[in-house]
């Protein structure tokens, strides 16, 4: 196998999985350790990798993409996930909406629904529950305007929250990986780890892209989420979410992975 060809596996290995140790990928290719460590060293002089001890992992972003173009990212997903999710929701409940784009998809189906308390720290995800005639109640926290996403933030917005025993708290996070959930933003983290405590049942709506992803800061263990929505199973941490109460989104084509 030429080398330039070997070093672009790498990358497609490390693009379906994340992360790879230096004896796997030796052991994958057939090659010694030392050939994977120049080529890695090659790769990582490129930017295009990060070395670890022991191995290897495709650069982690320290933020999130802007908030309008993650509304257009994996928009499929995130519908069937939406609309599943909201199958789920019983009449007449309270619930608590982060300000994820995948919480604004599920906002649209819920403007469809009966009356409903509905709290959120989303100002875009207020104006799509108002929009026309809706039903629902809808409350608001105090807090400063982040304007990049319209989101309500600081520690007012959390106690104000934290006063609500919600039914439902519906989240989404930018990585779920082997040590649970993660997310890059200081202020969302704090206030999901909040709003988990307060809520009967907690609700992690997330696509299937984002089990090969890394995030910057811990939200919280599996085993603090009870129920979660995807569009495709996740094999590889089958066992950690295995009391989760697992609801797959149809995708498009009719098929539920």
């Amino acid at each position: 196998m030429a080398r330039t060809r070997r070093k672009e596996q790498i990358l497609a290995r490390l693009t379906a999985q994340g992360k790879a140790t230096i004896s796997f990928l030796a052991e994958e290719f057939e090659v010694s350790d030392e050939t994977i460590r120049r080529d890695l060293k090659a790769l990582s002089r490129d930017g295009l990798v990060e070395k670890f001890h022991g191995g290897v992992r495709l650069p982690m972003p320290r933020a999130e993409a802007p908030f309008d173009r993650r509304l257009s990212e994996s928009s499929a997903a995130k519908a069937a996930i939406a609309a599943r999710t909201a199958r789920h929701i019983r009449e007449g409940a309270t619930l608590l909406l982060d300000n994820s784009t995948t919480a604004c998809f599920l906002a649209r189906e819920l403007a469809r629904r009966e009356p409903m308390t509905i709290l959120t720290i989303s100002l875009e995800i207020a104006q799509i529950l108002n929009s026309g005639a809706s039903p629902h109640r809808i409350i608001l926290p105090g807090g400063e305007l982040r304007k990049a996403d319209r989101t309500l933030t600081g520690a007012g917005t959390i106690s104000y929250l934290s006063s609500f025993s919600p039914s439902y708290f519906l989240m989404s996070v930018v990585a779920g990986a082997s040590g649970g959930c993660q997310d890059f933003d200081l202020f969302e983290v704090e206030f999901k780890r909040a709003m988990i405590a307060r809520a009967d049942e907690t609700i992690l709506m997330m696509d299937s892209g984002k089990f090969s992803k890394s995030g910057l800061i811990h939200v919280c263990d599996w085993s603090e989420i009870d129920v979660l929505v995807t569009d495709g199973a996740p094999t590889e941490i089958s066992e950690q979410i295995d009391h989760c109460h697992l609801l797959l989104a149809p995708t498009l084509n009719g098929n539920t992975a």
